[in-house]
């Protein structure tokens, strides 16, 4: 037996088995549907009417339905075709005219203000009311916290004389206040009945069916139009009433002179009946036939467990040894060879993946070489972008500086730069690129080169970002979502003064008498909103102060605990080592301090390695030359 199944294809093999079973299988589902149909056409009865029940109550259901009711009416009256008008209803008078001239819909209106306080209102008496300390008024609250709309709990009974006034807030488009609209008992009932009739009276169920709406006292308050002259005033037939809230309560009885399916469910206000006639239900024989088609379905597949047991053998079992030798292949193990030999299609199978993983290695081979070279040759582009050789300027005594960039990747979006505008002028750059990877480092070698290009013309340094930001929001495309924050200097060596443009960076820190971070207006990012405008602003150095620029790898540095470095830290480190640092020589004294951030950085974030580029620029101001 075993070599036949050898020398077979899987498919002939499942046909044969599958022939025989599904002879076995009409036979056997011929007989049960005949018994179970009788079954199976009242429980369809039922379900229908459950059916049925459930919309009903849905809809009328006035916890549900008055919210919607009135947010409709604010789209059409109040925010049309989506733009706000709220404040046209800034006004009592105009409150009060909607009010009267909608006695049907409600008889009170109020503006109710971001703070809780009722700002405008048709009813004088509650104008200046804070919703807060407002007994009935205060869950409203929850529509300035974010909610769409809300309506008055203890307003859900139409039928008793405990609510005295109902309302229901809407807020508006802009989350900035709601209205507030008030209905007293008579609105409130009338609306109520109106959507009890016109659910109800059109409603039907099948051909024939129909659902009666029955108030807890058994006064049938609206039923099905066309049983309108038989069902009479009071619902009589108790015994088809449920008692729990809720439950669907199924019953077959003489209703109405007419044999039914009888369902009932109880809600709270009132009981709704669906029934369905049990002779509309004999007729629709072809409902049988359906049942006879799942009944032969279900049958059958309990046979087809036979046939699941001759497959697991011959193709369920080769199937999972596939599957788990292909699970190891795709979580990165490519050494892993399948062998699975039960048929000529496993065999083919197992030959052609192996074949598969053997090319795909090779392949992921040339392609991480690949990908190394390219990344490398990025690295270095990158490299070479900034300025590398320090000290940069040694005849020059009027300042020392260093700076350094560590990438996260082999590549990052962090950068800095510095250049001699004029004798007398250096601009000073550092900033940092949304992302990482290779995008990041392109887009910041446009950056820098857009920002030394405008520099170079000679425009004042506000007038740099404002042109810089136009640029990067023409060249990037909409989907790129991509932006600078930087932090642009232009330094006069002659009287110490740094003209800068703070976009959307970290505060730079000085260090002078006291250590502070240099805390004033900041700008919009680079590349986000084009037009923008950017404030130019000035600090002076005195000589021997120094400013320290970097990028948020620094303070967002993060130890195994997963705990930011933070500026605090940074503040309380720089000021540590500002009386510290042993270098004479202004050059090394910069490159001294900037080494010591990095290694303080590197010992916070420990084990859990770095995650941000880090990047970073120390200038120190030593004063005009004389001469």
């Amino acid at each position: 037996m075993k070599k036949y199944y050898q020398k077979h294809k899987l498919g002939t093999i499942t046909l044969i088995w599958l022939f025989v079973i599904m002879e076995i299988s009409i036979v056997v589902v011929t007989t049960v549907g005949i018994l179970v149909q009788n079954y199976y056409q009242r429980r369809q009865a039922f379900s229908m009417i459950s059916d049925y029940l459930s919309e009903n109550t849905r809809r009328i259901d006035p916890h549900e339905r008055i919210n919607e009711y009135f947010i409709e009416w604010m789209d059409e009256i109040v925010d049309v075709e989506g733009a706000s008008r709220k404040k046209e209803f800034c006004d009592n008078d105009k409150l009060r005219r909607i009010a009267l001239s909608n006695p049907e819909n409600f008889n009170e209106v109020s503006f109710v203000d971001r703070d809780g306080i009722i700002a405008y209102s048709s009813n004088p008496e509650l104008i200046g009311t804070d919703i807060r300390k407002s007994t009935h008024l205060a869950p409203f609250a929850c529509i300035l916290e974010g909610e769409g709309s809300y309506s008055d709990p203890f307003s859900a009974s139409p039928f008793t004389d405990s609510v005295k006034k109902a309302y229901v807030g809407t807020a508006f488009r802009d989350k900035d206040g709601f209205m507030l609209w008030g209905m007293d008992e008579e609105i409130y009932r009338r609306w109520i009945l109106y959507r009890i009739i016109t659910v109800t009276e059109y409603s039907k169920i099948g051909m024939t069916g129909y659902i009666i709406n029955v108030d807890p006292e058994k006064k049938i308050n609206c039923v099905t139009h066309r049983m309108k002259d038989v069902v009479g005033e009071t619902f009589t037939v108790d015994s088809v009433l449920p008692e729990e809230e809720g439950a669907v309560k199924e019953t077959i009885c003489l209703l109405y002179g007419e044999k039914c399916y009888v369902g009932a469910v109880k809600t709270r206000d009132c009981y709704v009946i669906g029934a369905y006639p049990v002779a509309e239900a004999e007729q629709f024989r072809q409902q049988n036939n359906i049942l006879f088609a799942v009944l032969f379905v279900i049958v059958l597949s309990a046979f087809f467990l036979v046939v699941f047991l001759m497959l697991r053998k011959h193709v369920i079992k080769g199937v999972e040894q596939t599957h788990a030798s292909l699970n190891r292949i795709t979580g990165g193990d490519l050494d892993e060879k399948v062998d699975v030999r039960g048929s000529v299609e496993f065999s083919e199978l197992s030959s052609g993946i192996n074949e598969t993983v053997a090319r795909l290695k090779d392949l992921i081979r040339e392609e991480d070489e690949r990908v190394k070279n390219e990344l490398l040759n990025a690295k270095y582009i990158q490299e070479s972008a900034v300025p590398g050789h320090f000290p940069p300027y040694p005849e020059n005594k009027a300042f020392g500086l260093f700076a350094s960039m560590n990438a996260a990747q082999d590549v990052g979006g962090d950068f800095y730069d510095f250049f001699m505008l004029n004798e007398d002028t250096l601009v000073i750059v550092m900033a940092d690129v949304c992302g990482k990877g290779l995008p990041a480092a392109l887009y910041m070698m446009h950056a820098k080169t857009l920002i030394k290009n405008f520099a170079e013309r000679g425009l004042p340094v506000n007038k740099v970002a404002e042109e810089v930001n136009n640029k990067l929001c023409e060249d990037t495309s909409n989907d790129a979502f991509m932006f600078v924050t930087a932090w642009i200097g232009f330094l006069d060596i002659r009287s110490g003064v740094i003209s800068y443009v703070h976009a959307g960076h970290t505060y730079p820190v000085l260090i002078s008498n006291e250590v502070s971070f240099v805390q004033k207006e900041i700008d919009i990012v680079l590349g986000g909103f084009k037009g923008t405008q950017y404030e130019r602003q000035e600090i002076r150095l005195q000589p021997g102060d120094s400013i320290y620029l970097y990028t948020d790898g620094v303070t967002e540095a993060r130890n195994p605990d997963g705990k930011l470095y933070g500026d605090n830290r940074l503040l309380g480190f720089i000021s540590d080592m500002a009386g510290d640092l042993n270098s004479e020589d202004r050059n090394d004294y910069c490159r001294e301090a900037c080494e010591r951030i990095l290694v303080e950085v590197k010992d916070f974030e420990s084990d859990a390695g770095q995650a941000d580029d880090i990047t970073m620029m120390w200038i120190k101001y030593t004063g005009p030359v004389a001469g």
